[in-house]
């Protein structure tokens, strides 16, 4: 692209990025405002010892029992979908491609499922642990937190074996693909299996989860600096998201300036 080419693109994108910096500017300004004005009158106060309360009910009352929940529903959906799709291969001749397909969405569908699960059952956890070394004073709760804790190595085993199932059924259509789940280098020697098809198939993928990220820090970070100001939060919960968003960058740059370099190769 010649020089004014490039000159007048970034003069037609300017004023609408500049435009919604000063949106954005002047709303964060005025939340702050008001938020600093309502802290130091003592407005926020009672709202922070509500969602303080509420938080400590959600983890010591809900958050166990909702992993209870979670290992009940997860094995209860999941396995139905895993089942159907192992009727199809059993009928899959080798060559029908609508077939093969109609396999991998559902495969896909029980690992996204139990991918998510694993994930809430994390924040679950931590939110059964907020209470602090208090709730073993009282019996009740103990006994509570613990089967909470029961049902989160419960969901881990679930999700293991029920994604290690599919992986091997994966396998089975794709006679290639040789890594076993419980290899530590699974996802490596995964890629490497891949043909230059499926790797584009990953790489697009990735860039759109690399982009959703990077909104999804965006917005929390501004946030949690807003929590902060106003609910004192502290900086710990902006410095994960921050820790998080900088991790994803850099492992964004780093293997884009690998694969830039002239006939390095994808693998």
């Amino acid at each position: 692209m010649k020089n004014d080419e490039i000159k007048r693109a970034n003069r037609k994108a300017l004023p609408k990025f500049l435009l919604f910096a000063v949106v954005c500017l002047i709303a964060g300004g005025v939340i702050g405002y008001f938020s600093g004005y309502g802290s130091a009158k003592g407005g926020t106060g009672k709202l922070v010892e509500i969602m303080k309360n509420a938080g400590a009910f959600f983890g010591m009352n809900i958050a166990p029992w909702l992993m209870v929940a979670t290992a009940i529903i997860t094995p209860a959906v999941c396995v139905p979908i895993y089942i159907k799709a192992k009727k199809l291969l059993g009928k899959w001749d080798g060559e029908d491609e609508n077939i093969a397909d109609e396999i991998d969405r559902k495969l896909s569908v029980v690992i996204l499922i139990t991918s998510v699960t694993l994930i809430l059952s994390y924040f679950l956890i931590a939110a059964s642990y907020s209470g602090g070394v208090e709730i073993f004073d009282d019996p009740k709760r103990t006994v509570v937190f613990f089967i909470g804790v029961a049902a989160f190595f419960a969901i881990l085993a679930e999700g293991i074996i029920i994604q290690q199932k599919c992986v091997d059924t994966v396998k089975r259509t794709n006679p290639e693909k040789k890594a076993s789940v419980y290899d530590m280098r699974f996802r490596k020697k995964w890629m490497d299996d891949c043909d230059e098809a499926e790797k584009i198939i990953v790489g697009k993928c990735s860039y759109k989860a690399y982009n959703a990220t990077n909104i999804a820090c965006m917005v929390l970070s501004a946030l949690l600096a807003v929590s902060a100001l106003v609910f004192e939060t502290g900086f710990l919960p902006s410095l994960t998201v921050c820790l998080i968003w900088i991790v994803n960058t850099a492992a964004y740059f780093k293997e884009s300036m690998k694969y830039s370099q002239t006939g390095n190769k994808i693998s």
